[in-house]
């Protein structure tokens, strides 16, 4: 008799040669089944409809639609027995529907279905032409000519090999990832001996060893009990540290795909997961987006009821408190309250309670407002993985306490270095487990473990996996539950958890400020309609209900690839159309509400802000109270001077504006005050644009040392109450800069229009200034945030592009003059020593035509474009100009100007209105916002936008109480004495008008 042999690194070779063997029988009985299709279609119908339709022979080789289209496909199947799947060879994604209700999803992830075992019965297969998963080993994207169809077949699973099987791997895995650099461990030649290993290594090769030994002599029975002593042998009873997992399918609602493709993703991954529940009842699942569970709801109702049966057990938790997975950057501060505002409503329906986490794991970038939001909407906890993509500096903590720029704090939990798509691989969890910073606090980490980025969730694999790494030595202990209860358990270390202040940057994704301009603009105008039909609504006495819808398609908008234009133009197709429809709609319904009554109609104007506006009438100046319908023979003058136009200066007794004959704003001065430019202020340079990768969403550093100033000729002109510059920009592009002045105001205005052809490339607008201080403040969605200008160190350089909500200013050290830039709908700039740019286009390539091709054959789509590159065309851009200093009014300040110079007054014929408020006095709490709400009451919404602590007086009409609340409603505090408001800094004050009973 042979002794065991003494070279262990032998084993692993074998040990996969097992594994071959294993999986070769793992599937049995293979039958083919016959397959009837309907035609493909642009859209999307129900399986009611689909019935409806003919059908033919779908023959294998078959290719079938184009992007996103939908076809049916029925099938029957046999009297089945146990263990029974049906394994689906297409390259779209598809759901199977049993007895009418989603059964499972197919994806590159998930290609064979289990089937429930008994009689004969009908089955459908919902599919599309789409495959998104380009991440999978597995993905090869669609053949030129769509969808290949290779043929549908019944099999049996094995389920003793099939446990066999995952008992060897994952033990063959962990010596793989324990072998040490000498080590081969390869199928041929040469084998270095492990002269250096571990002794954990050793008897884990010695226990493979075995095992095939013991299959090989008794079979599968014989492996699995080798294997059982092996994983007691090896069972780490004493872990130091937890890996706690939570089923995750992160669900891009529009990207490679649009809208109603989104949906369907999201039926087939509920689907798949409501079906592995059945099978590994320790599995927990967390799903985020409401937008998600409405379209479940909508396409597949059956299923929706299903997936509410798994969260009353308590399987399957909705949490995220967002309508949507939002960008936090770029929409306004009431827009994206909202978002919180309608996920929680949501939340509420969903589990019956508001959720306490928000959950945002894929974000370009996290607002220094977003802590306060978070708390004023109920939510006590935050989770994201972002923020490891930085490029330059690392984010310091994994858990900590995150401090807002008013002092609002979250608990926050950031999974470092295997972000949200982990599969259950032992590399992914020793570096979620290394990358836990506090380790040494906080014994447990949150590792979201399913396929994502367009669906599909867990496998059967990643949870046969978790529940042999639940207590194995060398790998993190691992077991399921949900996210809120991991936060649970890390709140009672939160006294000893670091603390981190301020917005969290990502230094990545700076291009999505920019990149397609269109959209912006439309979700901008959809923004300043909402604005004024609740403040509409607020003067005719309605309580908001019917705005419902519009906000959640305005917060759906905010999407974090939508938004920030990281999504393939037929995403931009269609939500463009909608947002400008939508915007028209409430301005409509708003004039339409103004103009009833019963009483003889006055013409009056309409005041949609908490703030005094001022509105021309026939050359006069009228100022409006705020929030009101006045008529406009009871309007009182306001005493302006007029615009005065001459060669090449702009004036109108407050605002002076020189530009020279090569087009440059030569000088500009505010009540006599100029502003220290330092160069050729309003110039124009446009820089090469070729990021190193993610073209629509990524400015590089290096292109913004490939500058080329435009110093084409330029003609100057004179045009009513406008000197207009118009030049040639590139080698095909023309641009006109329009410098006019509105009497009584305090900037000067800018209008840029645009015809940019210059695929690649983005276009600036400079202003050097000798305002060098360390700081430049920019606008965010509420207040604004700080952020450094000055060249040096490596978290300064890293923010080379920044983003603002509207406006941005530099200044002298303490903030006692400087200059200002406000913008209606652009939302990037670079600051570096003064030099403040304003990023007014950039042309990347579209998303679809660049490194996301396999995912997005553009030959396959439906929507046709003209060029290969984002925004090129015509822009209209509306920008304003002025000089800050320290004492200026509340409503000359960068941020109330955001409001009032794009938000301007109406006309109409009605009678006269009124909301109760007359004025707000303070010297940096912005009336923001007038928000309806039920039984006559409403709210106002203001936040400070300076950092300033101060105390803010509101004067209202008699009969009416005033209650802080939170952004959810809630009173915060007592009703206001005195009409006095104390405000910190940064803070967002909601305050609830109500008739005094």
């Amino acid at each position: 008799m042979v002794t065991p042999h003494p070279f262990p690194q032998l084993v692993p070779a074998r040990a996969a040669a097992a594994l071959r063997r294993l999986g070769d029988r793992l599937w049995l009985d293979p039958r083919s089944l016959e397959v009837e299709a309907t035609d493909a279609t642009v859209e999307h119908r129900s399986l009611t409809e689909a019935r409806r339709q003919p059908r033919a022979l779908a023959r294998r080789g078959d290719t079938w639609g184009r992007l996103f289209d939908q076809r049916w496909c029925r099938l029957t199947l046999p009297a089945l027995p146990a263990s029974s799947y049906l394994k689906w060879d297409d390259d779209g994604e598809a759901t199977l529907w049993i007895d009418g209700v989603p059964h499972y999803g197919f994806d590159v992830a998930h290609r064979r279905a289990p089937l429930p075992a008994g009689p004969s019965r009908e089955a459908w297969v919902e599919c599309y032409c789409c495959q998104s998963a380009f991440w999978h080993p597995d993905a090869h994207g669609l053949s030129p000519h769509g969808s290949v169809f290779s043929g549908a077949s019944l099999l049996r699973r094995d389920d003793d090999v099939w446990a066999a099987y995952h008992d060897l791997k994952c033990l063959y895995d962990l010596a793989l990832a324990d072998r040490p650099e000498s080590a081969k461990f390869s199928m041929l030649g040469f084998q270095p001996s492990l002269w250096r290993a571990t002794p954990e290594l050793r008897r884990l090769l010695r226990a493979l060893n075995d095992a095939v030994n013991a299959l090989d002599l008794a079979g599968v029975p014989a492996l699995r009990q080798s294997l059982a002593d092996a994983y007691k042998e090896l069972q780490d009873s004493h872990p130091l540290l937890r890996a706690t997992l939570t089923g995750h399918a992160h669900i891009d609602l529009v990207w490679l795909w649009p809208e109603r493709m989104g949906e369907a993703k999201a039926v087939h991954t509920f689907a798949s997961v409501n079906r592995l529940m059945e099978s590994y009842p320790e599995l927990r699942f967390a799903y985020s987006q409401p937008a998600s569970y409405e379209a479940v709801a909508r396409r597949a109702p059956s299923l929706a009821r299903a997936v509410h049966t798994r969260i009353e057990s308590g399987r399957w938790q909705p949490a995220g408190a967002l309508y949507v997975e939002s960008d936090t950057l770029l929409a306004c501060g009431e827009a994206l309250a909202r978002s919180f505002t309608v996920g929680q409503e949501a939340f509420r329906g969903l589990r019956g309670a508001a959720s306490r986490l928000a959950w945002l794991p894929d974000v370009f970038g996290y607002s220094a407002c977003l802590p306060q939001i978070m708390r004023l909407s109920g939510v006590e906890y935050f989770f994201t993985t972002k923020l490891t993509w930085s490029a330059v500096n690392r984010f310091p903590y994994s858990s900590f306490v995150w401090r807002g720029n008013d002092g609002s704090e979250v608990l926050t939990h950031v999974t470092q270095e295997t972000g949200y798509n982990a599969s259950m691989q032992i590399d992914e969890l020793r570096a979620g487990a290394e990358g836990h910073v506090q380790a040494d606090i906080h014994p447990e980490y949150l590792q979201p473990m399913g396929f994502g980025d367009g669906g599909g969730g867990p496998t059967e694999e990643m949870c046969e996996r978790a529940r042999r790494f639940a207590a194995l030595r060398g790998v993190p202990a691992t077991s399921w539950d949900h996210p809120e209860a991991f936060f649970d358990r890390l709140a009672p270390l939160r006294p000893m958890l670091p603390v981190y202040q301020g917005e969290c940057y990502l230094e990545f994704h700076r291009g999505t400020y920019t990149t397609q301009a269109a959209v912006k603009a439309a979700y901008r105008a959809a923004e300043r309609a909402l604005q004024r039909s609740e403040a509409a609504a607020v003067l005719t006495g309605r309580d908001g209900a019917a705005l419902a819808a519009a906000w959640r398609r305005l917060v759906f908008a905010q999407f974090h690839d939508c938004l920030p234009g990281s999504s393939i133009p037929d995403v931009y197709a269609e939500i463009v159309p909608e947002l400008t429809a939508l915007a028209e709609r409430q301005e409509s319904d708003a004039r339409v509400w103004l103009g009833e009554t019963d009483a003889e109609t006055r013409e009056c104007a309409f005041n949609p802000l908490p703030v005094d506006q001022v509105l021309e009438v026939n050359g006069r100046f009228l100022r409006l109270p705020p929030l009101s319908g006045t008529p406009l023979d009871e309007l009182l003058p306001v005493p302006v001077a007029p615009v005065q136009v001459s060669s090449g200066e702009i004036m109108n007794g407050r605002v002076v504006a020189r530009i020279d004959l090569n087009g440059n704003l030569s000088h500009l001065a505010v009540d006599g005050q100029p502003v220290a430019f330092t160069g050729l202020a309003g110039r124009l340079i446009s820089y090469a644009d070729n990021p190193a990768a993610f073209d629509a969403w990524d400015i590089d550093r290096h292109t913004l040392a490939l500058s080329s100033p435009v110093d084409t000729p330029a003609a100057v002109a004179l045009e009513g109450n406008a000197i207009v510059v118009t030049r040639a920009v590139g080698q095909h592009s023309r641009v006109s800069l329009r410098y006019w002045l509105v009497p009584g105001e305090s900037v000067v205005r800018l209008t840029v229009r645009l015809d940019w052809q210059e695929p690649e490339t983005l276009l600036k607008l400079h202003f050097p200034t000798a305002y060098s201080n360390e700081t430049v403040r920019c606008g965010a969605p509420f207040g604004s945030v700080l952020r450094s200008q000055t060249p040096g160190a490596a978290q300064a350089e890293a923010m080379w592009e920044m983003p603002v909500s509207r406006h941005v200013s530099v200044s002298d050290a303490g903030e006692r003059e400087g200059f200002f830039a406000v913008s209606a709908a652009k939302y990037g700039v670079s600051c570096r020593a003064g030099d403040l740019a304003v990023t007014l286009v950039r042309s990347p390539k579209l998303v679809g035509y660049e490194a996301h091709r396999p995912s997005y054959p553009a030959g396959l789509s439906r929507h046709v474009v003209e060029t290969e590159y984002s925004d090129l065309g015509e822009h209209t851009i509306e920008l304003a100009l002025g000089r800050l200093r320290a004492d200026m009014p509340l409503h000359e300040q960068p941020a109330a100007l955001a409001d009032l110079l794009f938000t301007p007054p109406w006309r109409y014929r009605g009678r006269p209105l009124s909301a109760c408020l007359r004025a707000v006095r303070s010297e940096s709490l912005w009336p923001c916002w007038a928000k309806p709400e039920a039984d006559g009451a409403w709210t106002l919404r203001l936040h400070e936008v300076l950092g300033r602590r101060g105390v803010a007086e509101i004067e209202c009409d008699e009969g009416w109480g005033i209650t802080p609340v939170d952004l959810l409603g809630r009173p915060v505090g007592a009703p206001v004495a005195e009409r006095r408001v104390s405000y910190r800094p940064y803070e967002i004050v909601s305050l609830r008008f109500s008739r005094a009973p």
